[in-house]
């Protein structure tokens, strides 16, 4: 796509795109974060741990929505995954009170977490689209509707029943009322 100035530009992502990859990026900064832990021998998360874990993938994911070039750049992918790993990194770490237990396993933990995941998220993105109008092209062929059987149309029936009341009722006179303190 080429602009007024003759500039070639990527086509912008649609907002349902930006979404996928907000909620993508959410979900695995959280969760590998806390397995490149593992990897690396430290504890997992708390109660505390766990609700900031969850805070920052609601950041995440809204940063990967609201910003243009989060959301259709693959700079901005690896930095979001990256920024991701390295909060996470933080949360995980004063939630298991383990302050400066950082070696060259949880690095290269944290390293493989964003470049496994930039490569997932982004082939995702890629073939995303191209599954979807084969399901949409596909389903319905699959799949019949069931008939509809139209019959005559649904009308109430109304019978006039006139109400019957004893001589009792009727000649009571109601006396509630608040209780008599």
């Amino acid at each position: 796509m080429r602009s007024l100035d003759g500039v070639q530009k990527r086509p912008e992502q649609g907002g349902s795109a930006a979404r996928v990859r907000g909620a993508a990026v959410a979900a695995v900064s959280a969760t590998m974060a806390v397995a490149a832990h593992g990897a690396a021998g430290a504890a997992a998360p708390d109660g505390t741990g766990a609700l900031l874990l969850l805070g920052l993938a609601v950041a995440l994911a809204a940063a990967a929505t609201s910003l243009p070039w989060l959301s259709s750049t693959a700079m901005g992918l690896l930095s979001l995954l990256g920024a991701g790993q390295l909060a996470a990194h933080l949360v995980l770490e004063v939630s298991a009170h383990h302050p400066g237990a950082i070696d060259a396993s949880m690095v290269a933990a944290h390293v493989a977490a964003v470049a496994g995941c930039a490569g997932i998220i982004a082939l995702a993105e890629r073939i995303g689209p191209r599954c979807a109008a084969a399901l949409s092209r596909v389903l319905p062929q699959l799949v019949t509707p069931i008939p509809v059987v139209t019959s005559q149309p649904w009308r109430p029936i109304c019978v006039d029943v006139p109400t019957q009341r004893s001589a009792v009722l009727a000649a009571s006179v109601g006396r509630r009322g608040p209780p008599r303190l």
